[in-house]
């Protein structure tokens, strides 16, 4: 009986780890991959959207179209997750798997951390921060 194994997340991480195991254990293992998105996009190329040079139809990679052997790919919200049962439940049902992977990425919250949650400061080269207190030789004018 093949290992069932879910993967939460289809970054880099979670398409890594399918990929890995499909070439190296296919036979072994049967991978849920689960992500809320259709489609992959590779960050960097965000920058070439932002200046119209494609679209974001040219540079998404639909999961569907990743068709790995002993992999299935299934777009649904994960509602909750019991590490210790090993059991996902998401908009769509639950899942239960031998081993269960946690690759969901990162997502930015600025304000909790404390770099991001105050003005930006800038420096001289080679000087160093100014001192706690003191204001920023940066002008915070906005256009004229």
């Amino acid at each position: 009986m093949p290992t069932r194994i879910i993967i939460l997340g289809a970054g880099f991480g979670g398409l890594e780890l399918a990929t890995r195991l499909s070439s190296e254990l296919a036979d072994a293992v049967e991978v849920t991959l689960i992500d809320r998105s259709e489609e992959f996009i590779f960050g960097f190329s965000k920058l070439d959207v932002m200046f119209g040079r494609r679209t974001m139809d040219e540079v998404g990679l639909p999961y569907r179209s990743i068709a790995k052997p002993s992999v299935e790919f299934r777009q649904e919200t994960i509602l909750s997750i019991d590490p210790e049962r090993k059991r996902v439940v998401t908009n769509a049902g639950t899942h239960e798997a031998d081993i269960l992977v946690i690759a969901l990425g990162a997502d930015l919250a600025p304000g909790a951390t404390r770099a991001c949650s105050r003005p930006a400061t800038s420096t001289t080269p080679g000087r160093g921060p100014p001192p706690p207190g003191t204001s920023s030789p940066v002008s915070r004018a906005g256009p004229s």
